[in-house]
């Protein structure tokens, strides 16, 4: 079957990767013709018909989960999620609300549409949330105080890695990652760098940074993942990531989230073509590639077919196939032809199936 990795230009760093190492094809477009395909964080405009195409991550769920305020109105409406998402409120009608007492703060301003660190505005009074509505945000949710926060990659309705969030004040780590995404958008762009004059102005600006940041905690602001065992994660919380990942239609999904001061679990939000490194690549490796070759089984009327070839051997499995008056593709095929006993025989079959 031809397979092929649909990524984005915001997740083509990871995508092309994992594909190079599932050996498969990949790019930012629609496939002209693929048996099966991987949706990556894929950015589409609108929605997509791929009916006759087995697919991991549906385009049309990702484009879904790219509204965020859409999907924490999704999530919000499931009965046994609703309590797992902070309060949020569009921006159309806020400052009354706020006018009224009906809301408190600190909130947390977005954009309808963002990724990562991106459209956040953080509010502590009406003057704040006036500029940011101003500056463009869409909805405004109440801030988590946050004990612990997770990213939790969820695929097929498991847990299959955890990581948690905790505290790198390393300027040198800090150094490091911003140079990383400096050095890949020069790349991207074709912009020659001087890594001399790179490492000065970084090492410079280090100095401005607030390490760790206590509200935004992202790896710009002092903060990284560190790999967790998944029995060390609240089970309140897997079931809850589980749960998201299911509710918006997605076959797999990171999804970052929290335990509050209380103990109380929250989802924040579920990426679809998440940055990965070490340990969390070679996991999305086995697992997908697991997955494809479940995939790439027969029905399991064929395979019930060529169980029953396998019994009665070679041409005579042949005519079985043609008695049930059945359709054979390759690899049902396959089977018959593992079963035979000599080239006579083999060719027989070739005969009998009209493949010769």
């Amino acid at each position: 079957m031809s397979k092929y990795l649909w990524y984005s230009g915001a997740t083509d760093t990871t995508g092309i990767a994992l594909a190079q190492a599932l050996g498969i094809e990949s790019g930012k477009t629609r496939p002209r013709n693929a048996n099966i395909i991987i949706g990556w964080g894929t950015k589409t405009s609108e929605n997509v018909n791929l009916a006759d195409i087995k697919v991991l991550n549906h385009p049309n769920a990702i484009r879904k989960n790219r509204d965020k305020l859409g999907v924490l109105d999704l999530l919000k409406g499931e009965r046994d999620l609703g309590s797992n998402i902070a309060a949020y409120y569009p921006s159309t009608g806020i400052t009354r609300l706020i006018e009224r007492g009906d809301i408190e703060f600190p909130l947390i301003g977005r954009k309808r549409h963002h990724q990562g660190g991106k459209g956040l505005w953080i509010c502590l009074a009406k003057g704040h949330v006036s500029a940011a509505i101003a500056a463009g945000s869409d909805y405004f949710q109440k801030y988590i105080d946050i004990a612990s926060e997770y990213r939790l990659h969820v695929f097929d309705g498991n847990i299959i890695y955890a990581v948690k969030k905790i505290e790198n004040t390393s300027e040198i780590s800090w150094i490091a990652q911003r140079k990383e995404v400096i050095t890949e958008y020069a790349t991207k762009n074709n912009i020659r760098l001087d890594n001399t004059t790179m490492e000065c102005v970084l090492k410079r600006l280090v100095r401005e940074a607030e390490l760790p940041d206590r509200i935004v905690r992202s790896n710009k602001r002092g903060w990284k993942f560190s790999s967790i065992a998944l029995n060390t994660v609240p089970a309140q919380l897997k079931n809850a990531a589980i749960k998201a990942v299911s509710v918006i239609g997605l076959d797999f999904g990171a999804v970052d989230c929290a335990i509050n001061i209380g103990g109380h679990p929250f989802i924040i939000e579920v990426n679809t073509g998440p940055g990965l490194q070490g340990t969390s690549f070679d996991k999305y490796v086995i697992t997908l590639r697991a997955k494809l070759a479940e995939m790439e089984r027969p029905p399991a009327r064929l395979r019930g077919q060529a169980a029953r070839a396998h019994g009665a051997v070679g041409a005579d499995a042949a005519r079985n196939y043609q008695n049930d008056n059945a359709e054979v593709n390759d690899e049902a095929l396959a089977h018959m032809m593992n079963a035979v006993r000599s080239p006579a025989e083999a060719r027989r079959i070739l005969d009998l199936m009209g493949r010769r």
